[in-house]
């Protein structure tokens, strides 16, 4: 049974209707899911956070984030293709080597947007030790 707050390969299809080919299945959205979820709780995010008197779903806004972030990098967006012409067989990349991982997609930009306010990374990991 499925509760509002569960993150589905429905939720998925709805809001990255676009990004999501019609021969992904369910099972590997769902596989998506189970990683995009643990990698959000091994990052620390609060299940849900008070703004001004409203509940932040953060974990799942984390989670459906990292999902659609994970299916742009097994996708074509994911490896850089930025145009295709079939006839010739020509394809045209961008340059992303640049890039970090999550900045590669507007969803791994919102989550580390997530992950930098809610989570730990917002905890330096880095520490100066006087000597």
């Amino acid at each position: 049974m499925n509760t509002a707050d569960e993150v589905t390969p429905d939720v998925l299809r709805t809001i990255g209707d676009s990004l999501i080919s019609k021969k992904m299945s369910d099972e590997t959205l769902t596989a998506l899911i189970d990683q995009a979820t643990l990698i959000a709780e091994s990052d620390g995010m609060p299940e849900q956070v008070k703004v001004r008197d409203k509940t932040i779903p953060v974990l799942r806004m984390a989670t459906i984030d990292m999902a659609l972030h994970l299916v742009t990098v097994i996708g074509k967006s994911g490896q850089g293709v930025l145009s295709e012409k079939v006839d010739v067989l020509e394809r045209h990349y961008a340059d992303v080597s640049d890039r970090g991982w999550l900045n590669s997609s507007k969803w791994g930009q919102l989550y580390m947007w997530l992950y930098r306010r809610y989570g730990e990374g917002s905890t330096p990991r880095i520490a100066v030790i006087p000597h």
